[in-house]
Formats: C-alpha cells, structure tokens, sequence
C-alpha cells in the first residue's frame, strides 16, 4: 500500500466509528460479583438464601429480618485479569491490503474493590440496612505500538451505588425487601492513530493523536427486591430482582483530528436486570449445601446512540447482547466454633455473540473454582476469606469497519482468565 493512498479522512471516520464500538462494550459488558468474602468462596451459590453477615443485602434485602443485632461487614477484592489477545489488522484500500500484527497482552489490568453493609432490627418485624458497593467497572489499556488503537485505547468505567433497604417478616419463615439504588457512574474512553497507519498516511495524522476521547457520568435510579422463606428447618430459599438501570453519561467529546466532535454530549447506556434464586440445604449439623441460578437481562443493551449538542443522534452500533445465566454449586462445612470452610464451581455464561464481540469486551463463558474460610475471633467478631479463579472459554474476534474506500479488519483470538481475591471483617453490636 502506498502512503498516499490511504486518505486521512478515511482513517479518522472509522476510527470515530470503532472508538463508540470499544465505549458500549467496556461500559456494558463487565458485570462486577464481588461483594461478599463468604459468598466468594462458594463461588456465591446460595448467596441469596444465607444470612451469614450483612453483605447479604445486597443479594436479598429480605434475608437481614435473620440479624437480631446491629451489624456491618467491611469488604475488599483483589482482581487480577489475565487477558491475552493475538491476531492482525489488514488495511484494505483500492484492493491493496497492508496486514499488521495486533497482539496485545495483559489488556486489563488489576483492581480493588470495596464494599460496605450495615443491617439492624428496628423491632420484632422490621429491619433497614444499607449497602455501598460497585456494579459495574473496568479498566482497559492498549499499549502505544498497539495497531489496533483505532478499534480501542483506552477505556475505564467506574460506578457506586448507594443501596438504602426496608425488610419486613410477615411470619416466623417468610420475609420481604425493597431497595433503592442510586447509582453514579463516569466513564473516560479514546481511541488513538496507531503509529503505523500515521505512516502509512503519509503523517497528515500525527502519531498517537487523539481521534475521539469521551468523559461523562451520570447519577440514575432503580429498585431491588427479594423474598427470604425457611420451608423447612433445615431449608432456606431466596429470591431476589434488581431493576434494569438506565444511564445517560453527559459529559465532553473531544478530538485533535475532528473539530466537529469538541462538543457536549451523552451515550445512554442500559445497565441490565438481575434476578437470583438461591436454596441452602443443611443434611447435619455440621454440612450445608447450596445453589444458585442468576439471570442477567443483557438483551436491554441493544443499541448505541450518541446525542451530540447540536441536537445529531448519532446510531453508533447494534450491539445485540443476549440475556445469560450463571450456574453455580456450593458447600459450607462448620469445622468447630471458630472454623468454616467453603468451596463452589459455577458456570457463568457470556452475554456477547461470536458475531458482535469486539477487542474492548473478552466476555465469553467462564468456569468458577473457589475456595473461603471463616473465624470467629469471639462474639462479635469475625474475619471471612475467599479465592477463585476463572477460566474463560477461547473467543474469536473478526471486527471491520468501512468509510469511502477505506477498510480495516481485525481478526484476534483472546483468552482470558482472572484470580479474584476477598478478604471481609464482619462485626455486630
């Protein structure tokens, strides 16, 4: 391919283009567990049927009614991705082609994540607690000699939400739980010319010159609610839904290469519904079991719209995720007053098709190992741990994108795999 054959214009549109493509799937497609030390180390199956401390609330608000004493749990998860891609990007113009290499390691990198619960009795029926944790949240970073940046740079996406709860026990084996969710997020995302395709034009773009880069954030609201219901003695069964949650991230467009685009602006991104049914089933005295099944509602993310200032909606991608299941199987086994141990497998499905997955999103199925403990220091006191790995299932990437004779087409392969760990202080008072 010669230099001048590739027109500059071209090479910034698509990119445009590929920068909204990376911001959907970065802000949408990574849904953060990690809220309960306990619950990590059996890969949360039966979260949503136990009371073991607050962090309970935020599986089902109706299981703190179980808590005959003020407590609060103090939570922090180490989470270190391990996200390989390999693969190539072929330059297409005129029927020219110039192919470049675009393997990247270690896409995503690592990250702590807090969370806080507080549950008490108000009386013998009502109980209210309060939860602040993350959502949603990943960071993203493609090296500067990536050849890909055009299809994603950098990205990073952050979120709160505050998760006030009202419980109420109808009965000595039923209760329920209504939560509010205000949410904050805020999302920085760009997308960068490659130093390759700078040359390749001749330098009428410079290197590394930021073609798009986006910061907004937004406060949006939604619900949760859950039932809690002791069929048996030795039989626990939760339920428990989360409202879709829809955001619009307001905030600034900007570029070095496209003055059109140094403007105001927002992204509207729905967050998905979840749902969770959970049972524990205690064979002794000693030996619990548990399971899980949850639902995430991915199919609410379909589309990507950009409204720019000057009143543009811009239809950026049909993105097309579909809803998912996770699977999950767990035991609890109280080794003596101060001991339990745990361990869980689980099965999580991925919400991106083959068709629509991209660079910037390496969701795909995963399988969960997990190992906890608990001690108890004395009667208010207690210290939980959980570890987990996760092994995602190969994924193929094949993305393409198109402006006048220009064409760019990445074919990777990504793996991607994570070590998740948790470490939670409970106390009551």
């Amino acid at each position: 391919m010669k230099n001048n054959q590739v027109p500059a214009k071209s090479i910034i549109a698509l990119s445009l283009s590929a920068l909204f493509m990376s911001e959907a799937t970065i802000a949408a497609g990574f849904y953060l567990n990690e809220h309960s030390a306990n619950g990590l180390g059996r890969a949360f199956a039966g979260q949503a049927a136990l009371a073991e401390n607050a962090t309970v609330l935020y599986s089902n608000p109706a299981a703190i009614t179980q808590f005959d004493a003020a407590t609060m749990s103090l939570f922090l998860s180490y989470v270190d991705p391990g996200i390989n891609s390999t693969g190539s990007v072929t330059l297409t113009n005129q029927g020219q082609n110039l192919t470049l290499n675009a393997d990247q390691d270690d896409v995503a990198g690592s990250a702590f994540i807090p969370a806080a619960f507080y549950a008490r009795p108000l009386n013998e029926k009502w109980s209210i607690g309060l939860g602040m944790y993350s959502n949603y949240g990943l960071a993203s970073d493609y090296d500067d000699s990536f050849t890909a940046l055009h299809f994603g740079d950098r990205a990073e996406i952050k979120s709160v939400n505050l998760n006030p709860t009202v419980a109420y026990r109808l009965s000595d084996t039923i209760s329920l739980g209504l939560g509010l969710n205000a949410v904050y997020s805020e999302a920085e995302l760009s997308t960068s010319v490659p130093a390759v395709i700078s040359g390749a034009i001749g330098g009428i773009v410079p290197p590394l010159a930021s073609i798009a880069k986006v910061q907004g954030d937004d406060w949006s609201f939604g619900w949760n609610i859950g039932a809690y219901w002791l069929p048996t003695p030795n039989t626990t069964i939760g339920l428990s839904y989360r409202s879709e949650v829809a955001l619009s991230l307001s905030g600034d467009f900007k570029s070095d290469v496209v003055a059109a685009y140094n403007q105001a602006g927002s992204v509207d991104i729905d967050l998905p519904a979840l749902a969770e049914l959970a049972i524990s089933q205690k064979v002794s005295e000693q030996l619990s079991f548990q399971a899980s099944i949850n639902w995430f509602g991915w199919s609410s993310f379909d589309v990507l719209e950009a409204n720019l200032e000057n009143g543009v909606d811009v239809l950026l991608k049909e993105e097309q995720f579909h809803n998912a299941k996770k699977y999950s199987l767990g035991a609890t086994y109280i080794l003596n007053a101060q001991w339990v141990l745990r361990t869980g497998v689980a099965y999580d499905e991925g919400a991106v098709s083959d068709e629509h997955r991209s660079i910037s999103i390496p969701d795909t199925d995963r399988r969960w190992l997990s190992a906890g403990a608990s001690y108890t220091l004395n009667d208010a006191l207690s210290i939980d741990a959980g570890i987990v790995k996760v092994y995602g299932k190969e994924a193929k990437v094949n993305e393409q994108t198109a402006f006048g004779p220009l064409t760019s087409t990445l074919e990777a392969t990504q793996k991607a795999s994570a070590t998740i760990l948790s470490a939670q202080i409970n106390y009551k008072f």
